[in-house]
């Protein structure tokens, strides 16, 4: 979509969600109308992208007038505002719309990761739902994981470096497995924290970060080509999440340059944020499915088990945390283009 995504915010809604959607870095255009029934003309000659929509405790009219856009404009999308208390009485109202519900107030980066969503017809359940997940397994593996770690190591103690040579070395091997699982449990513990926004700000300069990146990786691999600006690219963030969603950009187009593609990174400043741009072109992705786009462990799906599988995941909640916007799209030549916009 080459002109600004319009966005129609209809009925009793939190007054500082007109606010919050007007500073998304994509800067959509926003119309705020009190009512649907009332505006209906005003709404026809606006004809937004998106429409945004609090119910009162009567909804039945304006869902009867929801429903009849949705005839007019096949390709509206729709979204049930409510407040968190509002969920289970939102739900039913969003089925007969097919409309995501959007709580609000809610999590950092709650409201970009809906209209994002909504925009590409994805039917993913929340993001919410999956960082829940990535949190409640981490807490699950973690405590049997420190038991048998502690017990191996006291065993390790008890043998003899000498007699016991081999069973050390047995024992070595296990505890090295362990800690690639700890490793594993860690990036599902910090994905999940990444969700809550950052713990701390500072200025980070994203390009170093990146740069930091380009230098861990692995030698003799596929590698994508990257373009950086000269000097610092500084946003004010958590340098730990920042670094994290950095390291997993870069490997992620190192994946995608790994099935033949043609494969681009690229760091600039656009109006009020830094835009991360990565552009692929290849037939290994003539089969990507852009709702599922950032699904946890889609990725492995898609580039057949070459992808860690939460890297593409774990960058756009650290970018939504942050109060960004990342966006998934074909271009009209056919190549896939990512975008993750960091407020600067």
């Amino acid at each position: 979509m080459d002109r600004s995504v319009r966005i129609a915010v209809v009925g009793p809604v939190d007054e500082r969600l007109v606010g919050d959607l007007r500073q998304l870095p994509l800067q959509p255009e926003v119309r705020p109308m009190p009512t649907l029934l009332g505006d209906g003309e005003a709404l026809l000659r606006y004809q937004p992208d998106l429409l945004l929509i609090a119910f009162g405790p009567r909804p039945d009219e304006d869902v009867g007038a929801a429903r009849l856009l949705q005839r007019m404009w096949p390709a509206l999308g729709v979204v049930v505002v409510a407040r968190p208390d509002q969920e289970l009485a939102a739900a039913p109202v969003a089925r007969r719309l097919n409309a995501r519900v959007l709580l609000y107030p809610d999590a950092p980066g709650h409201v970009a990761a809906t209209i994002e969503q909504v925009l590409q017809g994805s039917d993913r359940p929340r993001p919410e739902l999956f960082v829940d997940l990535a949190h409640g397994l981490a807490d699950e593996i973690n405590n049997p994981l420190m038991f048998a770690s502690g017990h191996l190591q006291l065993l390790r103690a008890a043998l003899d470096p000498q007699r016991d040579r081999d069973r050390r070395d047995q024992v070595d091997a296990a505890l090295a497995g362990l800690d690639r699982i700890h490793t594993s449990v860690e990036r599902l513990r910090r994905l999940s924290q990444a969700a809550d926004g950052p713990r701390r700000r500072e200025p980070v300069d994203v390009a170093q970060l990146i740069a930091e990146a380009i230098a861990a990786r692995t030698p003799g691999t596929p590698t994508a080509t990257i373009a950086l600006p000269h000097g610092a690219q500084v946003v004010n963030g958590d340098r730990e999440q920042l670094q994290l969603a950095m390291a997993a950009m870069v490997r992620f187009a190192d994946e995608l340059a790994g099935l033949d593609t043609d494969c681009h990174l690229s760091l600039q400043q656009e109006g009020h944020a830094l835009r991360l741009r990565l552009v692929a072109r290849g037939q290994g992705l003539a089969g990507w499915r852009l709702p599922q786009t950032f699904e946890p462990f889609y990725p492995q799906r898609a580039l057949r088990g070459q992808s860690h599988g939460l890297g593409l995941f774990l960058l756009q909640t650290v970018i939504l945390g942050h109060k960004g916007q990342a966006t998934a799209r074909r271009t009209p030549d056919g190549a896939l283009q990512f975008d993750f916009l960091l407020p600067s």
